[in-house]
């Protein structure tokens, strides 16, 4: 029989080679499986025989300990996934994770940043470098399109079509979509590919990653942490809230939309978001627009 180590780790694999979760997901889930199978010894417990509900109660209760609701929710939604592929599989005669209720989160609003505090962080810096175009238009483009960070770094040329200013992303769970761009962004994204060329022609850059938008010194794909890196440096150099992230540029883009009498259902769709309810949070911040406009158009507002 095979033990619970075996089954969480043909899960991760059968899931990256999938490509069913995000890279981030991907490792977040590996992680909290492994904090799972590390609780397991401590009851005796190897083989899915040993999945009982005072089990998982046990290890629930452990987590609600030490962490926010938004990670317990996660963690049980890893075990769920898991438990259900193993169950498919036929190595589980049902899912355990089941009957288990998922914690509501706290409805945190997210940071964001008003319009002006965005045109501060998008000034054109002097610098000209292919590196320095690179970061102006990533940071046009996240503002302009609202796309998460994962879905931007994995951005292929071939995503772009700059002469109608469109981009096809494909988000969570594998699902596409296509994102409008505004002309900022377009022309910061071909001043930054010609700075490439540039760059390659004269040897400051190896292209070892023709495919990919937004490189690295390397020539290779630039990762996330690297993005958010070089966010917050333009974000301390501007003496804005440190809080700024690339998830606020995203936020940020939700809201100026909002805020400008835009469809929530439309900034679902340019959001990727599958439910209307994960876009509604967005709108807590707009209230104070909604009324203002109220007592301007209402005749007696």
């Amino acid at each position: 029989m095979d033990t619970l180590t075996d089954i969480v780790q043909r899960f991760l694999n059968q899931s990256e080679a999938e490509r069913r979760l995000s890279d981030r997901t991907l490792t977040a889930y590996g992680r909290d499986l492994k904090e799972f199978l590390t609780f397991l010894p401590q009851k005796g417990a190897e083989h899915p025989s040993a999945l009982e509900p005072a089990l998982i109660r046990d290890f629930l209760a452990s987590l609600h300990k030490k962490n926010k609701k938004s990670t317990v929710a996660r963690k049980i939604a890893a075990l769920r996934s898991c438990f259900g592929y193993a169950q498919k599989e036929g190595w589980l005669k049902e899912n355990p994770m089941i009957r288990i209720r998922t914690p509501k989160a706290e409805k945190a609003i997210p940071p964001y940043l008003s319009e002006k505090e965005v045109e501060f962080l998008l000034q054109e810096p002097e610098e000209v470098d292919w590196l320095h175009l690179r970061d102006q238009a990533f940071l046009e483009l996240f503002y302009a399109s609202g796309l998460r960070l994962g879905e931007l770094s994995a951005l292929r040329w071939e995503d772009l079509d700059l002469s109608v200013g469109l981009v096809r992303v494909t988000g969570k769970g594998g699902k596409e979509r296509v994102v409008p761009v505004g002309r900022k962004a377009i022309e910061a994204l071909e001043r930054y590919k010609e700075g490439v060329r540039r760059a390659a022609e004269g040897g400051e850059i190896q292209m070892m990653d023709g495919e990919a938008v937004f490189l690295n010194r390397l020539g290779r794909r630039i990762s996330d942490r690297s993005i958010a890196r070089r966010l917050k440096k333009r974000v301390l150099k501007g003496h804005l809230s440190p809080a700024v992230s690339p998830h606020a540029l995203r936020h940020s883009f939700a809201t100026h939309l909002l805020n400008a009498g835009a469809d929530l259902r439309i900034v679902q769709e340019l959001l990727g978001h599958a439910s209307l309810s994960t876009t509604q949070k967005y709108t807590h911040v707009s209230l104070s627009r909604l009324l203002e406009v109220y007592q301007k158009a209402h005749p007696r507002g």
